[in-house]
């Protein structure tokens, strides 16, 4: 989910929910890396450092700016654990979240995902109008996303859900100052309520979805879970109102999620980023009854889906513009990737 000079493979490294398909699903894919792939892990590490002092700057205050060049130290030169703990977080204070207080792990993505914040991409796009009262995130990592958007929504209520229990151990503290507004789910979310089995890749942000053949070294580390409904979870949370806003960051499942798509139903807005199946993303929302367009960037894709004026009567909303933000172009009734103006030498 970041640029290129962050990654070490060519899947996206977040796995903050799930990668691939349910259990008997099709096309599982378990990535084997070999010593070359190491190496050149290491070597983009180096590379990304230059890039990743920008977020010495991201923090305030001289402690924490000692505590954000350690961190990114340690990641830079050791690489990340397969598994960080939630304990072994440090405070930064964080100018991009009003100067509060956040939790990050050393040797883990948890700088990245603060990074991440500035360039706005897990925002509501610009053709939503009307009050976002009900906020969801799927692959919820340390709360840092719903933090920003409860920041920017102070009348919102909003969900997160995260499956990993040190990511979700931490985002309960980082969101811990906004009470009972906000709410953190420790579960794997499906589009029914099914057993999966998860575990950690390398370079993952959190537990992907597998299904592990005997021997495979992600097996060994792999974890069952009792999954729910996402469309179950979702009225728990608004009860008969509908979810204004739900971001999608859940590898590649976002693809049989929505081919049993029936839980967006109350689903006014969605925006899923994707790193695969990139042609079928706008028609799979098309057939929800939403007004879809794609964001291609260098590292990947956001589909976003808008209800049409017509099934938002009551909150005055309007159809989707043909402009979307950073000069991405909309594209109705077919998938039509652009390409957006990046940054070719930033995150994300």
């Amino acid at each position: 989910m970041w640029d290129a000079v962050f990654r070490s493979t060519a899947r996206d490294p977040v796995g903050w929910l799930a990668a691939g398909h349910g259990q008997g699903g099709r096309n599982t894919v378990i990535i084997k890396r070999d010593p070359r792939a190491t190496t050149r892990a290491a070597w983009l590490r180096a590379r990304a450092a230059r890039y990743r002092l920008r977020c010495i700057g991201r923090v305030s205050g001289p402690r924490s700016k000692i505590t954000m060049a350690r961190l990114l130290a340690e990641e830079t030169l050791l690489g990340s654990l397969p598994e960080p703990a939630a304990d072994a977080a440090l405070p930064v204070r964080a100018e991009g979240l009003g100067g509060h207080v956040v939790w990050l792990r050393p040797r883990s993505t948890d700088c990245l995902a603060l990074e991440f914040l500035d360039f706005g991409y897990h925002l509501p796009p610009a053709g939503q109008v009307g009050p976002i009262r009900h906020v969801a995130v799927f692959g919820a990592n340390i709360g840092l996303l719903l933090a920003d958007l409860a920041d920017r929504h102070p009348q919102a209520r909003l969900l997160g859900v995260e499956p990993d229990p040190d990511n979700a151990a931490l985002a309960r503290r980082n969101l811990a100052r906004y009470g009972g507004r906000c709410s953190l789910e420790e579960a794997a979310v499906w589009h029914r309520a099914e057993t999966l089995t998860l575990g950690w890749e390398s370079d993952a942000w959190g537990q992907i979805l597998i299904s592990p053949p005997a021997g495979n070294g992600l097996a060994a580390r792999a974890r069952h879970y009792n999954a729910v409904d996402a469309g179950d979870l979702l009225a728990a949370f608004t009860g008969s109102a509908p979810v204004d806003y739900l971001l999608v960051n859940i590898e590649s499942a976002w693809h049989e999620m929505l081919q049993n798509g029936h839980w967006t139903k109350t689903v006014r807005c969605i925006k899923i980023e994707i790193q695969d199946h990139y042609d079928d993303a706008v028609p799979l929302l098309q057939a929800l009854g939403y007004q879809a367009s794609l964001q291609r960037l260098s590292w990947g894709a956001f589909a976003t889906g808008i209800r049409p004026a017509q099934t938002q009567q009551d909150t005055g909303r309007v159809p989707y513009p043909r402009q979307m933000e950073r000069g991405t172009t909309v594209a109705h009734g077919r998938s039509r990737l652009i390409q957006a103006h990046a940054n070719p030498g930033s995150a994300r």
